[in-house]
């Protein structure tokens, strides 16, 4: 039963992406179809400037969203799980309150918030950043908190007795046993914010457009296989980032 879901869920799916990506138009396929196969698709991906910028746009809004992201998550999660801040509850509320507005009402009012802010965010890369931050920082805050919660509080009264500062316990400490959850967090982000379409569209500049606008423009051009051969792309970078992610957790603390 579980194979025939992954089946059906995954793999079918992927192998009709995959045949999508070979053909020089769409249509049913049939005997003559496997005489047709072309790289043409992959080719316009190596060839074409408006997709190497896209997908660099995409990879910066990954990595670096997505370390920010777990960073801003991290030190929430430490202030809602570990202190007895009287505004701590607020805070993690605070947080979550974007999760309940989709993606283009959220851009819509980024949009008008930083349209006339003194620093220069509108229409550059960063409002984006932005929008990322702010709509899928939850993901990461949950990530984190299910792990420090587990972390008995002995540990730090310890490190604290022992002489060593906050900075130095948070560091020795908190921050190698909350790897896991962290890893996962970014994993997790990194991935979204790959192949993320609904704020972007609303909040891109020429220059700054990620993957998620560009797929979404050529599909309405009817550019098909084109719009399949950039998700594998963008499904192989995906995997490479989880699979560095993981062999980067397992690195043992020294």
């Amino acid at each position: 039963m579980a194979f025939i879901l992954l089946t059906l869920m995954v793999i079918l799916p992927f192998m009709v992406l995959l045949l999508m990506s070979v053909l020089p138009y769409y249509h049913v396929p049939t005997w003559e179809t496997w005489k047709n196969l072309t790289l043409d698709n992959f080719r316009y991906i190596a060839d074409n400037d408006r997709v190497y910028r896209a997908f660099g746009n995409s990879l910066f809004l990954a990595i670096v969203g997505a370390s920010l992201c777990m960073l801003l998550a991290s030190l929430t999660s430490y202030i809602t799980v570990r202190t007895k801040i009287a505004a701590r509850g607020l805070l993690e509320g605070l947080v979550f309150i974007p999760w309940a507005f989709p993606g283009t009402a959220l851009a819509l009012g980024l949009l008008w918030a930083y349209v006339d802010f003194p620093i220069p965010v509108y229409a550059t890369i960063w409002i984006i950043m932005i929008a990322y931050v702010t709509r899928f920082l939850p993901y990461g805050l949950r990530a984190v908190s299910s792990t420090i919660i587990q972390i008995h509080r002995e540990l730090e009264e310890a490190s604290i007795v022992c002489g060593a500062g906050f900075l130095a316990t948070f560091r020795r400490i908190l921050i190698p046993m909350m790897r896991p959850g962290v890893v996962a967090g970014w994993i997790i982000l990194a991935t979204i914010f790959m192949r993320e379409f609904s704020a972007s569209l609303f909040l891109y500049s020429p220059g700054s457009e990620p993957l998620g606008p560009l797929l979404y423009f050529l599909y309405l051009d009817g550019m098909r296989g084109r719009v399949a051969a950039i998700g594998l792309v963008i499904s192989l970078i995906s995997i490479i980032l989880i699979a560095i992610a993981q062999r980067l957790s397992r690195w043992d603390t020294k």
